[in-house]
């Protein structure tokens, strides 16, 4: 715990900072209502920075946490002197830049356990709410707030914007930690494991492929971190509920029209038709293709983040689909991140982005087998949404950069020093 000072700020946030933290949640469907609580973490920060003084960045937790940053915030900084585009290249180094302050306000903040407690009560509070709104609007066409389906997907408290799915998905590994954790002490026992079925309905219902990716991603690594951690390891029991939930949730969803039709759309990938594959992916192909061309002319440091819809046209074919719509303009990124690092940050940010999943994973790890619950389901979160395979939002993009820092703040604040305990 963080006793260095007295300062009423520092007392403030070690008994309340969990709240602002909390407010990130809370503020998720309200268009970028979620930058005031991050901007408020980093205004925190930097005052507890004035405050503390630089010994508040020497803990185990900051150490890491600057260390990862830098695999990110470095490659973006090398890319700004030959930028396409200066301005978004700039804007976007700058406000990244808020990210480790937001960290350091929630070492503080989530110092006291009962902390990193009550914030996973309210993220649980909040998504439960979200799945149910959700639910409501699939069955009667409009949610709580009388929003209608955007076609046929649904939007929830996130209307008019079609990304509930894409804020959902990341978050099961979390969400399902609250519930393992209820159905540990709770009466009711195995039967929060229910709450499997809903929730997973709503991101497949989401009608976004990229989500179910992520949602499957954060599910497999939620799974992996309860086998090494459950003593008994009762495999069969939860089998046994993962089948009961999921086989009859799919029969159902199959034969609602919707889901249906984004099932049978998926099944082109598998066709070897470009026209096919490339209705699958929601026209992807030529994107990545002209990703492929640009990566080559930028190959060191790329095109500078944020660059890449500036430098789109020279290199995308005359009938281009999306300079038909905008002449002097493409895609706002290449809708995969992998390509999104190579090429707006080149070979420099492919090293640092791998350097950075490859210590999430190992922190990751460290903490499973420190039987750490509260940490393991953040950095399985972060994992799961930035994973190079991850086709929805861009890496560099606000919302994904500040949910992915915010995950990162909490997990950061979260880890413990102390030495792995052996396996059960």
């Amino acid at each position: 715990m963080h006793t260095s000072s007295n300062s009423k700020f520092t007392h403030f946030t070690l008994n309340y900072g969990w709240w602002v933290i909390a407010l990130f949640v809370f503020a998720m469907p309200f268009g970028k209502g979620f930058e005031v609580p991050l901007a408020l973490m980093a205004i925190g920060g930097m005052v507890l920075l004035a405050k503390e003084g630089r010994a508040a960045l020497h803990s185990f937790n900051m150490r890491w946490a600057l260390i990862i940053f830098a695999c990110i915030w470095i490659p973006i900084a090398i890319a700004l002197p030959d930028a396409v585009m200066l301005e978004p290249t700039a804007s976007t180094a700058l406000a990244f830049l808020r990210f480790p302050f937001a960290i350091l306000f929630a070492t503080y903040a989530l110092s006291k356990t009962e902390h990193q407690t009550k914030l996973y009560t309210a993220i649980f509070a909040m998504f439960t709410l979200v799945v149910i709104d959700a639910l409501l609007q699939a069955a009667t066409g409009s949610n709580l707030l009388g929003s209608p389906m955007i076609g046929d997907r649904i939007s929830g408290l996130f209307y008019p914007k079609l990304s509930l799915g894409l804020w959902i998905a990341p978050f099961g590994a979390i969400y399902f930690e609250k519930v393992r954790q209820l159905a540990k002490a709770g009466r009711l026992g195995w039967m929060y494991w229910l709450l499997l079925a809903p929730y997973t309905a709503v991101v497949l219902l989401s009608g976004s492929r990229a989500s179910w990716g992520i949602y499957a991603a954060s599910m497999v690594g939620f799974a992996v971190y309860m086998y090494y951690t459950n003593p008994q390891r009762n495999i069969k029991k939860y089998l046994v509920i993962v089948t009961t939930l999921i086989i009859p949730l799919s029969f159902g969803l199959y034969h609602y029209p919707p889901f249906q039709h984004k099932v049978e759309a998926t099944a082109g990938l598998f066709s070897g038709n470009y026209d096919k594959v490339n209705a699958a992916t929601s026209i992807r192909l030529p994107i990545w293709i002209v990703a492929l061309k640009m990566s080559r002319d930028h190959l060191i440091n790329g095109v500078g983040p944020r660059g890449f819809r500036y430098a789109y046209p020279p290199y995308a074919e005359k009938d281009d689909v999306f300079l038909k719509m905008n002449p002097n303009m493409g895609p706002n990124h290449p809708h995969q991140i992998f390509l999104e690092v190579l090429v707006e940050t080149g070979i420099i940010g492919v090293i640092g982005y791998f350097a950075f999943l490859f210590l999430i994973i190992k922190l990751t790890w460290q903490a499973v087998r420190q039987h750490n619950h509260h940490a393991v389901p953040f950095g399985i979160a972060v994992l799961a949404a930035t994973m190079p395979i991850n086709a929805g939002i861009g890496f560099y993009a606000s919302v994904l950069s500040a949910m992915t820092w915010w995950m990162l703040a909490i997990f950061f604040a979260t880890l413990s020093q102390q030495q792995p305990q052996t396996k059960d």
